[in-house]
């Protein structure tokens, strides 16, 4: 597409929006006095659109469980964060792996009780971006990464799944392998690149219950094909068919820009080249061009999309003046690129598309998830180990791709609460509420308002670990944070009403997690 069709798209929005100062920010640790939490948690419940998972015994939030209602777990004392709303004490009431009531200072009897002083109690996180089953089979990496993911707070995953032909031949196996292995819960996206998957969408959206769908503008060669325009269009007619809420999300680059700058940046360094040279073949003026362009598209033909993993300034800064006029766009970033820059001494072991860039990137991808340009954080995770991502070769035969999800929290706590000052809540908000209300899974996920699921994660806001890949639970050999410091850890996590990980130790029995249809 030509970019005189829509310049002036961007031109007219230029100078319309001011970023939000959050230097001075200190982190939101809750207020002391709380005596009024059941009174504001009862205004907020009021104020819910739908509810379509709270059932007549958990309907209400009240100081003390219903009558006759069972409560297997109560949390009490901790700061609780309830994204959009605010931070503060109230004790949490679970039965029957839904969050039952909530209160605060009520004598309950409870089949288990966590006492959370001095601690944050936050919904299970929701990662909107991993990849599962790249290197090794599907089955292994349900097992491996969904357990590793509990014990980083991570209660849902949003997994991208790839396949040639129709998925109609490969999902029920899919969802099999899901309810039998999976830790977590699943929410699958189908990444479309043929005309056949194109044309089988709205069958897709009714007879499987998927709802959300990949577009890769640059493709991966060898691995991933990219679509044009015109694809682009077509699918988002068949988006418009349906009348379910529904999702393209994309990996949002110029293709033909990254192939010149690949090109030249490979005959000029050759097999010299490092990854300070990578972040070359991947200008951050592909990114924001291609970001432009599905807007602009989106926009036209009234289709929401799902901006993947933006990670530089220049795209960003020009989303920020897109975005309040456009209301059919949501992105986001991940915690890798809100910590890592190119410079990093990990190397090649860092290899990714996009690349990683800069400081004043980094520091503008903060910016936007403080003034709500980025609506969620997620990690991109593709687990490898060294060997498997050919660690060590030369740049351009090293893969893109590495594991992130135990780490995922703990980064954003540490570098975005501790060190740079953003309320918890902000930070909590883009891992939880805000992924389950665009991947159109909230009230069920997201919060900790009655009927919701009881998956939580318990947080020590003062606890420093040093990042070792022996004591983290990936199958992967390497991490990207080896050797650095975080502050801010999960201990606890329950899923569907059941403590798994308790001291920072999985204790759960088998796998139970759902893959959600939507």
């Amino acid at each position: 597409m030509s970019r005189d069709i829509y310049s002036k798209y961007v031109e007219t929005l230029k100078g319309k929006s001011a970023k939000v100062d959050f230097s001075k920010a200190d982190p939101d640790k809750g207020p002391d006095n709380s005596s009024d939490a059941v009174t504001i948690l009862k205004e907020i419940s009021s104020k819910l659109d739908r509810f379509e998972y709270r059932s007549p015994a958990s309907g209400s939030v009240q100081p003390s469980g219903g009558a006759g209602t069972e409560i297997d777990l109560a949390i009490i004392n901790g700061n609780v964060v309830l994204p959009g709303n605010g931070v503060f004490k109230a004790d949490i009431y679970i039965s029957s792996g839904k969050i039952h009531s909530l209160g605060y200072g009520g004598n309950i009897k409870a089949g288990e009780v966590i006492d959370a002083a001095g601690k944050y109690v936050i919904p299970g996180v929701i990662d909107p971006h991993v990849h599962l089953g790249f290197s090794a089979p599907l089955e292994t990496e349900l097992e491996t990464e969904t357990k590793s993911a509990l014990l980083g707070g991570i209660t849902t995953l949003g997994c991208y799944f790839s396949e040639a032909g129709s998925y109609f031949s490969t999902f029920q196996s899919t969802m099999g392998n899901i309810e039998e292995r999976s830790y977590t819960d699943i929410i699958p996206n189908f990444v479309i690149s043929s005309t056949e998957q194109c044309r089988e969408i709205l069958d897709y959206i009714n007879h499987l219950g998927v709802t959300s769908f990949k577009l890769y503008m640059n493709g991966i060669p060898g691995i991933i094909d990219d679509v044009d325009d015109g694809f682009i269009l077509d699918v988002f007619e068949q988006i418009k068919r349906s009348s379910k809420k529904c999702l393209v999300c994309s990996h949002t680059e110029n293709r033909d820009i990254v192939r010149n700058a690949y090109n030249k940046v490979k005959a000029e360094k050759g097999d010299k080249a490092t990854i300070a040279d990578w972040t070359e073949t991947h200008p951050d003026i592909a990114e924001e061009e291609a970001a432009v362009r599905i807007s602009y598209l989106a926009q036209k033909m009234g289709v929401p999309v799902y901006l993947v993993h933006i990670s530089s300034a220049l795209a960003i800064n020009t989303l920020r003046k897109i975005k309040p006029f456009n209301k059919y766009i949501n992105i986001e970033t991940t915690s890798p690129y809100l910590s890592l820059t190119r410079q990093s001494t990990l190397g090649d072991h860092i290899k990714m598309e996009p690349p990683f860039r800069d400081a004043k990137d980094m520091e503008e991808l903060w910016s936007a998830v403080c003034d709500d340009v980025a609506d969620t954080i997620g990690t991109d995770n593709v687990t490898m180990t060294k060997a498997e991502k050919k660690v060590g070769s030369t740049i351009w035969d090293v893969l893109p791709g590495y594991p992130a999800l135990e780490t995922h929290l703990p980064v954003l706590l540490s570098e975005g609460v501790i060190k740079r000052g953003i309320p918890i809540e902000k930070v909590i908000s883009k891992i939880t509420r805000k992924p389950a209300e665009i991947f159109n899974v909230y009230p069920r996920k997201g919060t900790l308002l009655p009927g919701s699921d009881a998956d939580i994660a318990i947080i020590d806001l003062d606890m420093t670990k040093e990042v070792a890949v022996s004591e983290l639970h990936s199958r992967s050999d390497f991490s990207i944070y080896e050797g650095k410091k975080l502050q801010g850890w999960p201990v606890t996590t329950i899923k569907s009403g059941k403590v798994v990980v308790k001291d920072g130790k999985y204790i759960g029995q088998k796998a139970n997690g759902v893959c959600i249809l939507r």
